[in-house]
């Protein structure tokens, strides 16, 4: 019985470990486009691209959309709000993306007015 739940408890803590496979990722940039979506979601590109971003658009499309890497709808609109404003004032954002899907899901955006 006892090596039973054993079993148990390790599948359980590998199915978790699996579940949480966000890799978070630091980029620093200026933003070259905003691109809303019919779908809520908000595509932001750079002028510059991160290389662990790995999907296909040329520049790289980073994803800010609900529901993906602990993003609310509140929170869409907020980072939305925040990458609209440093990208009429031309300011260099950061952001922190998860890197282990090609859709390189926003999670923050960090703009630094000085």
């Amino acid at each position: 019985m006892n090596r039973i739940s054993n079993i148990c408890a390790i599948t359980a803590l590998l199915s978790v470990s699996g579940f949480a496979s966000a890799e978070p990722t630091w980029h620093t940039s200026t933003i070259n486009k905003v691109y809303p979506q019919s779908n809520g979601d908000v595509v932001l590109t750079f002028t510059q691209d991160h290389a662990k971003c790995t999907n296909g658009s040329i520049p790289k499309y980073y994803y800010l959309s609900a529901n993906k890497n602990g993003v609310t709808a509140a929170g869409l609109q907020n980072i939305y709000s925040a990458a609209l404003t440093a990208a009429t004032a031309n300011k260099e954002v950061t952001i922190n993306f998860d890197s282990s899907t090609s859709d390189c899901n926003i999670n923050r955006l960090l703009v630094v007015f000085r």
